[in-house]
């Protein structure tokens, strides 16, 4: 669950390219090799990208109508935005799809002129059906088509499959793992373990 304010400065930008580039914006986010296509359908539905055009915007440095500057503010769980390689991930893959829209691609990678912020939300601050939810709730909605679809895909040698959310997770690099019943699993982030140990009724530890 996440919603992404994207503010831009170009006066000029028509209403057709503000739609491309939160199209741009909302695919980087909702795409990824290895989560099943339930999950990322859930996501996109889960994550909404919102294009504004302030009528007034200062800041210094070159020209503004020249090189136009943008902010972008995503919100998001706590949980996700107290992780580092939560911002180490999103803000380059949203840099780039902003870049992507540019004559210039590698301007914004040149010069601060595409601002990042990640806006945490304590858990039951931020809901959806009608009631508030915790990280582990939105979870279990992302994910529900998968795991009750009962379809687990084969992994490469090496890997395993997240069986909260079907992500490949390499074993050699694995930090986040259970064993329950004499098998091990491995999980791609903190909240699909705690799915796992919690709908298997596991203690955490």
């Amino acid at each position: 669950m996440m919603t992404v304010e994207l503010f831009v400065s170009e006066e000029t930008m028509s209403v057709e390219r503000q739609q491309q580039l939160a199209d741009r914006v909302l695919h980087e986010l909702t795409t990824g090799e290895s989560a099943p296509d339930s999950v990322l359908d859930m996501a996109r539905e889960l994550t909404h990208v919102v294009v504004h055009r302030p009528q007034v915007w200062a800041t210094g440095g070159p020209d503004i109508t020249a090189e136009p500057r943008y902010v972008v503010r995503i919100t998001v769980p706590g949980s996700w935005s107290n992780n580092r390689e939560f911002g180490d991930h999103i803000i380059p893959m949203v840099t780039r799809a902003v870049a992507d829209a540019e004559p210039d691609p590698d301007r914004l990678l040149h010069r601060p002129h595409c601002i990042v912020q990640i806006v945490g939300v304590r858990e039951h601050a931020i809901g959806a059906l009608g009631r508030s939810m915790t990280a582990t709730d939105i979870t279990r909605l992302m994910t529900k088509d998968f795991r009750d679809s009962g379809v687990r895909p084969e992994a490469p040698k090496g890997y395993t499959i997240d069986p909260v959310c079907g992500m490949t997770v390499e074993w050699a690099t694995a930090q986040i793992t259970l064993t329950h019943d004499g098998t091990d699993y491995a999980f791609c982030a903190p909240v699909c373990r705690k799915v796992f140990a919690e709908e298997h009724a596991i203690g955490e530890r």
